[in-house]
């Protein structure tokens, strides 16, 4: 007996990337039918918890598990990773440069850093050891994370010098009503470590 083959439905694609990691504009066919299908896939997450947020102006959307009583007692989907230190310097970097640039007035619509601009950046609130590896290590480290977590998208040909594009979804990990009370954290820990 042949099992009946699963109907498959236009916004399917969609709901299971959201489930995985943001979708983009530049993702024309993800994105047009997430627009088409918005309040569908609304509903759908709402159902299990979740929240689609969408950023229409910046072309980026995501979901997010509902918090407190609104979840209703169901079990959470998403793990809450404690961000580490490392993945926090550099996230707030990324999200002060996308400021930065989205203050400015050019041509460009994407941002893009490359690697040693990033290390650069994110060196003085690593502690100056004998050990520059290891501490060149922690912070390659915190670059993958912060890959894995799709805030910067590494960009292929940079001929020698890894570049990369910063993702929009920066700014929803990290708002910028946050970024002054995490820059401040990381001072401080900058400079308790210092005074020790």
């Amino acid at each position: 007996m042949n099992p009946t083959p699963t109907k498959s439905f236009p916004s399917a694609a969609v709901k299971v990337r959201l489930l995985q990691d943001a979708v983009y504009s530049e993702d024309a066919e993800l994105w047009a039918a997430l627009v088409r299908y918005q309040q569908h896939i609304e509903n759908y997450f709402q159902e299990i918890g979740l929240e689609l947020v969408v950023h229409e102006q910046d072309g980026f959307a995501y979901v997010k598990q509902v918090d407190g009583e609104d979840g209703g007692g169901i079990p959470r989907l998403f793990r809450r990773d404690k961000l580490t230190k490392g993945v926090a310097v550099v996230g707030v970097i990324l999200r002060e440069q996308l400021l930065h640039f989205d203050e400015k007035i050019h041509d460009e619509t994407k941002l893009t850093i490359r690697k040693d601009e990033i290390l650069q950046l994110a060196a003085p609130f690593f502690p100056e050891t004998n050990d520059e590896i290891r501490a060149d290590k922690r912070l390659e480290a915190a670059i993958n994370k912060a890959e894995e977590m799709g805030l910067l998208r590494k960009l292929a040909g940079s001929e020698g010098e890894d570049r990369y594009e910063v993702r929009r979804i920066v700014k929803a990990r990290f708002p910028v009503e946050m970024l002054k009370e995490l820059r401040d954290q990381l001072q401080n820990h900058v400079n308790t470590r210092d005074n020790q």
